[in-house]
């Protein structure tokens, strides 16, 4: 272990997340000469910490223990392509519109840019509704349909095909991701139940394959990451097989996944949010929340 790249690494995330190093002391049980040792790389917090500590610091335990948080010194803009589905974006899923759930997909990834490409009346509906996402401490832009990709001189997460994904660790996965710098990353699941999610398959660098190849499958979820260098191809965010070199981050068990497509779907997903958030006592996608957690607001 680097104990000098872990230390940069902690102390990057305390001042990201808004906490003094007294605050992160207070919440581990431990003195602040303690927390000032790790980040001056002098000392190594204990492992019964490490879980803890990458909670508060709103991180994954192996990028912590690597001091891997690249993504972080990188430039991120979020691209959200609403295609005329016949899915409003206005339209409610439980307690707040669908759009809400994906602007809170880049939220949690840390991107405060987004780039909105959609419909005339769905444009006119959210630029009434959020307006430059003032209010959630974002930076909306929008596209028409007949507009060119956002530009190419920031590194680009592109959401597609109106998902709607939910599981543990979600961050985790986005951040992973945005860690590459070799190449296109998709996220991946295991299985799934609908036909416009995209099978691959991947070996063992985790680059993408046609299905044939080997048995190792997995489904492409339409969030897709695009280093700088490779932004040239965001107008092929639907065509996996044009993007090259595209790797897969393959989600963990207990991931859900499926497109909000049609009414069903949209039933589907106000019935599920309504009961998560009743049962757990806990807001499921609150761009507030996330804003806030993320220091968008203050």
């Amino acid at each position: 272990m680097d104990v000098i790249k872990i230390g940069a690494a902690i102390k990057m995330l305390r001042i990201r997340a808004g906490y003094t190093q007294k605050e992160i002391a207070e919440c581990l049980h431990v003195t602040d000469k303690a927390v000032s040792k790790w980040e001056r790389g002098l000392s190594l917090p204990d492992i019964t910490l490490i879980t803890q500590l990458s909670i508060i610091l709103n991180c994954d335990v192996d990028q912590l223990l690597e001091g891997n948080i690249s993504y972080l010194y990188r430039s991120w803009q979020g691209w959200l392509i609403m295609d005329n589905n016949g899915i409003f974006s206005g339209t409610e899923i439980y307690d707040k519109p669908l759009v809400y759930y994906f602007l809170c997909y880049f939220m949690l990834a840390g991107i405060n840019r987004i780039y909105i490409t959609c419909s005339e009346s769905d444009c006119r509906y959210l630029e009434h509704k959020i307006g430059n996402g003032l209010s959630f401490g974002i930076n909306l832009k929008y596209l028409s349909q007949d507009d060119m990709i956002p530009p190419a001189d920031r590194d680009t997460m592109v959401v597609y095909d109106n998902p709607f994904l939910y599981g543990p660790n979600l961050t985790k996965y986005f951040h992973r991701a945005m860690s590459r710098k070799n190449g296109i990353s998709v996220l991946t699941i295991s299985e799934v139940g609908s036909p416009s999610f995209i099978m691959c398959s991947s070996n063992q660098e985790r680059s993408v394959q046609r299905p044939e190849k080997n048995e190792n499958r997995q489904y492409c979820v339409p969030i897709t990451f695009f280093p700088k260098g490779y932004c040239l191809h965001l107008k092929d965010y639907r065509n996996i097989w044009n993007l090259d070199p595209l790797y897969v981050e393959p989600m963990g068990n207990g991931m859900i996944c499926y497109p909000v497509l049609d009414s069903d779907a949209v039933l589907d997903t106000a019935c599920f949010v309504r009961y998560l958030s009743t049962r757990m006592g806990k807001m499921i996608y609150s761009p507030e929340e996330i804003a806030y957690k993320r220091g968008f607001i203050g």
